[in-house]
C-alpha cells in the first residue's frame, strides 16, 4: 500500500464511470483491478460530484482465512477479559500501543457512522494545535465477524493526556455517542486536589455552570460537582486585545476548546487551563455552546487596564473633541479614513451593554467575501468590551475599517432578538 494510504488507512481508487465503464442495451457495468496485496474491507458507492452528496454505500468485507478468524477470535477474548476504558455503543479499549473500539453482537448499521478519535497532549507535544485528530471510517480500521466488531488505531508515539472518541454520522450537528477519556491526568491525585483547592480559595471572576478564574498567563474553569454531561459542550474563549495590531484588525483571538483537549475530571472535580496569548488583553468572553445551537451560557469579563491604555483613550478623546460627529445621539459616531470611533459622557455600563451594529457598504460589492454578497454588506458589529474602554465617567469604543471604497456605514445598537435601540446611515464616508 502505498505510504499516503498507511496513513490514511485505506487506499482510494474512486473512479468516473465514462473511464471504467461500458454501456450495453438497457445495462451498465464498470470494471475495476483490486490491488495486488490482501485485502481486508471494500467501501462502495456513488457521490455527486457537484455537492459531494453520497447517493449510496456499502462496505464489503473480504472473506476471512481461518487463520484470520482465529486471530481475531483470540484478540477478541483477550479484550473481553479485562474492563473497557468505556462502556457505550461499542466499548472503549486503551492499552500503550492501541486504542481499540470492540461491539458484540454488531450489526452493518453500527459501523456505518464515522468513528473520531482526538488524542490530547500536554503543550510541548503539540505546540501548535490542542490535539490531533485520528478520524477514520469502520471499513478502513476495523473487522466484522462473527457478528462482532473490532477495530484497532495505534496511538501517537508521544504521552497522551486524554482522548475524545465516538461516532458521527456524516452532516449530522450532535455525536451518535461520544466520551471523553482521561488516560494520564496532568497532576497526579495529591497534586490535583491541592492545585483546585488554592485556585477556589479566591472569588472567581465569574461565576456560572463553571467558575471562572483569571490570571496574569491564564484562564481557568473549574467545576465541582462535574460529570460527563457538564464537559461535553465546547467551551467559549475570545481573547480581545487592547490593540488589534497583533491579529491584523481581527476583533478577537478564538481560543474555542474541547474539555478533554485542556482538562481533567477527578473526585468529582473538573478543571482545564488554557494559556492566554502574550500580548496586553482587555477582555474575555467566556462561555459553553454546541456547534450550530445558542450558547448554555456566556458572560464578557472586562480586564484591569494598564495606566498607559487609560491614557491612549484620554488622548484619542481629546483629538475627537475638535471634529464634529457624522451623527449625534446616544453615542456620537466619528468617522476616519480607518475606523469608526462611538463616543459617550456621560457613560454607564448599561449605556454599552447593547450590541453595537456596524455594517459597511462597499462602492463594489465583489470587495466582499463571497458569503457576504448576498446581503450587500460587511457585518463589523461588535460587543463594546471588544473595543472600547469606560475611563473618566466616558465610553470610547473605536472599530477599524476595510481598506476598500466605501459607499455607506450602518450605525446602531441592539439586543439579540429585539428591535435596535437606535439606527443611522451615514452616507459615503470615502
Amino acid at each position: 500500500m502505498p505510504a499516503r494510504a498507511r496513513t490514511a488507512g485505506f487506499e482510494n481508487l474512486d473512479f468516473d464511470f465514462h473511464r471504467r465503464g461500458v454501456y450495453e442495451a438497457d445495462a451498465c457495468w464498470a470494471t475495476v483491478a483490486l490491488p495486488a496485496y490482501a485485502l481486508q474491507y471494500l467501501r462502495t458507492g456513488q457521490r455527486l460530484r457537484a455537492t459531494g452528496e453520497l447517493l449510496w454505500a456499502a462496505s464489503l468485507p473480504a472473506p476471512l482465512g481461518p487463520d484470520a478468524r482465529d486471530a481475531y477470535r483470540a484478540a477478541y477474548a483477550a479484550l473481553a477479559a479485562q474492563a473497557p476504558a468505556r462502556r457505550s455503543v461499542f466499548d472503549v479499549y486503551v492499552t500503550a500501543g492501541t486504542v481499540t473500539f470492540a461491539k458484540a453482537p454488531c450489526a452493518a448499521a453500527d459501523t456505518e457512522p464515522e468513528f473520531f478519535l482526538r488524542v490530547a497532549a500536554d503543550p510541548q507535544a503539540l505546540p501548535d494545535r490542542a490535539f490531533d485528530a485520528l478520524d477514520f471510517p469502520f471499513f478502513a480500521r476495523g473487522v466484522r465477524w462473527d457478528d462482532r466488531c473490532l477495530a484497532s488505531v495505534p496511538r501517537p508515539a508521544y504521552p497522551v493526556r486524554a482522548l475524545q472518541v465516538g461516532q458521527r454520522q456524516p452532516g449530522a450537528a450532535r455525536p451518535r455517542w461520544q466520551a471523553d477519556l482521561f488516560v494520564a491526568p496532568a497532576a497526579a491525585p495529591p497534586e490535583y486536589r491541592a492545585a483546585y483547592r488554592t485556585l477556589t480559595a479566591r472569588p472567581p471572576a465569574h461565576r456560572a455552570a463553571f467558575n471562572v478564574y483569571v490570571t496574569a498567563g491564564t484562564v481557568t474553569f473549574a467545576k465541582t460537582p462535574c460529570a460527563a454531561a457538564d464537559t461535553e459542550p465546547q467551551f467559549f474563549l475570545h481573547a480581545v486585545p487592547a490593540d488589534p495590531r497583533p491579529l491584523a484588525g481581527r476583533p478577537f483571538a478564538n481560543l474555542d476548546f474541547p474539555f478533554f483537549a485542556r482538562g481533567v475530571r477527578r473526585d468529582d472535580r473538573c478543571l482545564a487551563s488554557v494559556p492566554l496569548p502574550a500580548y496586553p488583553l482587555e477582555a474575555l468572553r467566556v462561555g459553553q455552546f454546541r456547534p450550530g445551537e445558542d450558547p448554555l451560557w456566556l458572560a464578557d469579563l472586562a480586564l484591569p487596564r494598564a495606566p498607559r491604555m487609560t491614557q491612549a483613550y484620554r488622548q484619542a478623546w481629546r483629538a475627537l473633541a475638535p471634529v464634529p460627529p457624522a451623527y449625534r445621539g446616544v453615542f456620537d459616531v466619528h468617522v476616519a479614513a480607518d475606523a469608526v470611533a462611538f463616543a459617550k459622557a456621560p457613560c454607564a455600563a448599561a449605556d454599552t451593554d447593547p450590541k453595537f451594529i456596524l455594517h459597511v457598504v462597499p462602492v463594489r460589492p465583489r470587495a466582499l467575501p463571497p458569503a457576504r454578497r448576498r446581503v450587500g454588506f460587511d457585518n463589523r458589529g461588535f460587543r463594546f468590551a471588544w473595543q472600547g474602554l469606560h475611563f473618566d465617567g466616558r465610553c470610547l469604543a473605536r472599530a477599524p475599517l476595510p481598506a476598500y471604497p466605501i459607499a455607506a456605514l450602518r450605525v446602531g445598537q441592539f439586543r439579540s432578538g429585539e428591535d435596535p435601540l437606535w439606527l443611522a446611515e451615514l452616507p459615503r464616508p470615502r
